[in-house]
């Protein structure tokens, strides 16, 4: 994920550090949930086999604040359900069910949703249960909402930095909000103001950083002059300094390395990779450019707004351009969805249900490079991650798999505020296939030479990749023989994440490199968007939550390459050390993507 750039001048949005500061990357598990929304569209989407119950998913409309309900259902025997077909040898194993059948029978019923329907509209606002039947959009006008609430929404106001207006909820909402069985989200909303937005300069031909806390501890010792490519670099219509100093792979050394090419080579099928964007934008010219350097045709992109971003972001965000560059770098013969949200808690859940419910279809895979302090698990109304969780858990049992990027705060996710080890959220959820990352040394012919967990203090950044045991999550079924613990251990693979040489980005026309796990998530969801279309064009089932395929493949010689090296260790926590097999630094490794298709167990 991409936090915090050293020499990009835009500050961050994303990077979640508790409730009172719930706008920038991910939920802390505070229980109220907003979007607003500028520019006009029309309702759309799903609706479910009962006409009589008003489910949809409304396209964002100008002018409006959505605030979102939970709705009752059946969580556990749904996580049940998520967990059965993602466990190899069950009968159940790659079984998956339709969105709609699926949302009949753990969400809400007709009769449930019509009553909390009726109950939100006597308050003069418009209500759409989201197609899951998990979770409902409750919508008005600022003035309606007022007279809703019987007082005004509280307005912080848009900068060039941060452009997005917050509303938030007085602390005293009216009861027909509270329904029985329902439950409000998140207590705050952003909107996109396109005339707050500044355009942010070329970041230059230096190493952008991209995550670490501001608190976290950093060495006192002089950093290392940063390690350089000594790979065999091919580019195929570009020339840069960043390139021609070795500060960054291409994308093609970096395929080689793992295997993608061989991979590439025997796919089939059209991938469908979709990615959620919270709250950045991204230039064509810039897709194109990189395509035309590192030699790919990109796919075209499919935009689909969300809640609280009727109107496409104008400015080039190094996350979402990261995010498309690298997925189409390895499948540039795919369908990419981009779904974009607000920057903020709410995106999350607003983003996930647009990526199975809108009218593209399912994807193979999703892609979500955001995430942040999952201390929430502890301290914080579980409302929220409860819902967010279920939407997961759904996910998973239509068959599509969810890739989250573990996070660049090494074993701190929260920083030093917080004692002990802590992770991100959503990347902690059990539903997820949560990514870490490494740093690759390269050789002649971009040979793997040696490969350690991605952590740069020694270098002078305090970025590391995400990884400890999570405090609440119960470890899942998938885990049992790799993780000895009782609790879910984050992450599940890893790939390249190093700052420098990193991932190669192009922003505003100019190339530079940028590490991350924003960089090792979408290069593993691409890649397995590719097996899972091959699967499909077979006549096979889909893959679903990969972690059922990675964890019995890694019994296997070859189909991962163990890190055994390094640690994630930012704040002296005392973790996480790599070592032979699955580890909390990088977990199994490595996926090799010449190997790893053949050792895909078959349906149930």
């Amino acid at each position: 994920m991409i936090g915090v750039p050293a020499r990009l001048s835009r500050p961050p949005r994303r990077a979640w550090r508790g409730a009172a500061d719930a706008r920038r990357k991910a939920p802390t598990g505070v229980a109220l949930a907003a979007a607003v929304a500028l520019a006009g569209s029309v309702l759309s989407g799903c609706t479910s086999k009962a006409a009589s119950a008003p489910v949809s998913l409304p396209s964002p409309r100008a002018g409006e604040v959505t605030f979102y309900l939970s709705l009752p259902a059946s969580a556990a025997a749904l996580s049940d359900a998520a967990a059965n077909v993602a466990t190899a040898g069950t009968s159940d194993y790659r079984r998956f069910s339709p969105l709609a059948a699926a949302a009949d029978q753990f969400g809400a019923s007709d009769a449930q949703i019509n009553s909390i329907a009726k109950s939100v509209d006597s308050l003069g606002l418009r209500f759409a249960a989201d197609p899951t039947r998990l979770f409902s959009r409750v919508t008005g006008s600022v003035q309606q909402w007022q007279s809703a609430l019987g007082a005004p929404l509280t307005v912080q106001a848009a900068t060039a930095s941060n452009p997005f207006i917050t509303y938030t909820l007085p602390a005293q909402t009216p009861g027909a909000l509270h329904p029985a069985g329902a439950a409000i989200l998140l207590p705050t909303a952003e909107v996109y103001s396109p005339t707050a937005e500044g355009r942010h300069p070329p970041a230059g031909n230096g190493p952008a950083s991209v995550n670490g806390p501001a608190d976290a501890a950093s060495s006192t010792a002089a950093p290392q002059p940063w390690p350089s490519n000594d790979g065999t670099p091919f580019t195929a219509g570009c020339s840069s300094p960043p390139l021609q100093q070795g500060q960054a792979y291409t994308e093609q050394q970096v395929q080689t390395a793992y295997g993608v090419d061989t991979l590439r080579a025997h796919a089939s099928g059209t991938p469908l990779i979709t990615i959620l964007d919270l709250g950045g934008g991204w230039l064509s010219s810039d897709l194109q450019l990189a395509g035309r350097c590192f030699g790919y045709t990109p796919p075209p992109v499919d935009q689909t707004q969300g809640d609280g971003v009727a109107t496409a972001i104008a400015n080039a965000d190094p996350e979402t351009s990261l995010d498309l560059q690298t997925a189409a770098a390895v499948a540039p013969g795919a369908r990419v969805q981009l779904v974009q949200s607000a920057a903020s808690g709410s995106g999350i859940l607003d983003g996930f249900s647009r990526a199975i419910g809108g009218p593209s279809g399912l994807p193979d895979v999703i892609s979500l490079s955001y995430g942040g302090c999952a201390i929430a698990e502890n301290t914080a109304t579980p409302a929220f991650t409860a819902v967010v969780d279920s939407v997961l858990a759904m996910t998973a049992l239509t068959g599509v798999s969810s890739f989250v990027a573990a996070g660049d705060s090494g074993s701190t996710s929260c920083g030093t505020t917080v004692s002990g080890t802590t992770l991100s959220y959503p990347a902690v959820s059990p539903f997820v296939t949560a990514v870490g990352g490494t740093r690759l040394t390269l050789g002649p012919g971009n040979t793997r030479v040696s490969e350690t967990v991605w952590n740069d203090s020694a270098y002078g950044e305090s970025a590391a990749g995400g990884g400890a045991l999570s405090r609440r999550e119960a470890r899942p079924s998938y885990q049992a023989k790799a993780n000895p613990q009782d609790h879910r251990a984050v992450p599940d693979v890893s790939a390249l994440a190093d700052i420098v040489p990193g991932w190669p980005v192009i922003l505003d026309s100019t190339v530079q490199p940028v590490g991350g796990t924003s960089g090792s998530t979408p290069f593993t969801a691409a890649a397995t968007a590719l097996v899972d279309a091959s699967e499909r064009a077979a006549g096979r089932p889909r893959i679903g939550l990969a972690n059922g395929w990675f964890y019995p493949a890694a019994e296997r010689p070859g189909a991962f390459y163990d890190v055994v090296t390094g640690d994630n260790d930012l704040a002296d926590v005392g973790c996480c050390q790599a070592s032979t097999g699955y580890d909390l630094a990088s977990g199994l490794g490595v996926p090799n993507w010449a190997t790893l298709p053949a050792a895909l167990p078959p349906p149930g």
